[in-house]
């Protein structure tokens, strides 16, 4: 447990179809991090635990309370959104936890420590770890995915020096991604409604702005770039770990795995930029594309996606245009969307939908009203630098006289 408590945290928060999972599982078997099965909302377990709010508990009974409650983690052929039912080669292995082993170790971890929410975070971590047979003392990092922005401020509370990643995208491509994988094949939530609409592209707006409330070291990584060897090296050298081929591969506890059942199945484990393509350029309205490529001119002109502001003609025509609504949005304005809601007894799904649409042309003026003013957007997003040996070597080459 001492070993866990020096281990520095590194926590993942996504901001819609980015990579985050992605990112972890090439992580997944790197030997110095200390890793979980994907992403792992513990703090709003720790909220809503039965045994923590009793105010005293065993940590057998906590522990087994976690297994019960994320079962899929540690059982993998119960997670079939994630595709964890199909892992390894063949696509015919999934994860198998020995649960008792599992709670034994956490259960020893916990009973050596102060009962808390970073205590018991850290005794699942390193009991996972156990579990898979990892040698826990070359650990150099835990990688902690609570993934939504929700968990940030009680995550940050409880391990106020932990770096940060916000996995971002082309706006543009992961608005088309997130409302129609979302709606095609989200079966255990409803999706097809302007609440689900406004709260993705705004926090595709948002992108990596609620971490400059706090004070944390923190990168913002493209999903484009985790095929690059270049960034993946950098990530690494940020992260404090040796760059490992292992960030070739995609696994959860060291099966291969190739992909969600939102994304595209991929030939091979790993980064493939097939996965990236969703045609976003025909399927959103050119009246669509004119406003998202003017409000968020300045940050698709800094991460690098290119697309134009317009100039004098997208300042003039952009609140306009705003107010017409986006072709997602006309869906729920059709009969035959709203009398399908009014025979289902959903009215209220109806006038919701509108109260959204004018969250939506706020949010859109806001941000066009910043790109009016010339305000700058700016994040540290993660790039291809050279190592300290790589420009030692340079320098030596360069001070020989054999280039000029």
């Amino acid at each position: 447990m001492g070993k866990l408590q020096e281990l520095p945290v590194c926590s993942i928060f996504t901001t819609g179809r980015t990579g985050s999972d992605l990112l972890q599982s090439l992580l997944d078997s790197h030997p110095e991090v200390l890793n979980f099965n994907g992403h792992l909302m513990f703090q709003s377990f720790w909220r809503n635990s039965v045994c923590v709010g009793a105010g005293s508990y065993a940590p057998r009974d906590l522990i087994h309370e976690f297994i019960g409650k994320n079962i899929e983690l540690l059982r993998s052929r119960y997670d079939l959104l994630e595709r964890k039912h199909q892992l390894g080669e063949s696509g015919d292995q999934s994860l198998d936890i020995d649960l008792e082993r599992f709670t034994d170790d956490a259960v020893q971890l916990l009973e050596t420590t102060t009962p808390s929410a970073k205590n018991t975070l850290r005794a699942i971590y390193g009991a996972y770890g156990m579990a898979l047979g990892q040698d826990l003392g070359q650990k150099r990092v835990i990688l902690h995915h609570p993934h939504d922005w929700s968990e940030l401020p009680a995550t940050l509370a409880d391990f106020p020096d932990s770096k940060v990643i916000c996995m971002t995208r082309d706006p543009r491509a992961n608005f088309v991604s997130g409302i129609e994988h979302h709606r095609k094949s989200n079966t255990w939530v409803d999706t097809d409604n302007g609440g689900h609409l406004f709260f993705y592209i705004n926090r595709i707006l948002r992108d990596a702005r609620p971490l400059e409330a706090y004070g944390n070291d923190y990168k913002v990584i493209r999903i484009e770039d985790l095929g690059n060897q270049d960034v993946l090296s950098s990530l690494c050298r940020w992260l404090d770990i040796s760059y490992d081929e292992c960030l070739t591969r995609s696994t959860w506890g060291g099966l291969s795995w190739k992909g969600d059942q939102l994304s595209r199945v991929n030939r091979e484990p790993g980064f493939s930029s097939e996965m990236l393509k969703n045609d976003w350029q025909s399927r959103l309205g050119s009246i669509d594309k004119f406003v998202l490529n003017y409000i968020m001119g300045p940050r698709l002109k800094y991460y690098r996606y290119g697309g134009s502001r317009s100039g004098v003609f997208g300042l003039l025509l952009a609140p306009f245009l705003i107010l017409l609504p986006l072709k997602y949005e006309r869906r729920f304005w059709s009969p035959g969307y709203i009398l399908g809601r009014l025979r289902k007894g959903q009215a209220k799904i109806v006038g919701t939908n509108g109260l959204n649409y004018l969250r939506r042309v706020r949010a859109f003026l806001k941000f066009y009203a910043e790109t009016v003013s010339g305000k700058k957007f700016t994040q540290p997003l993660l790039v291809a630098e050279p190592s300290s040996e790589d420009v030692g070597e340079r320098s030596a080459w360069v001070a020989s006289g054999t280039s000029t």
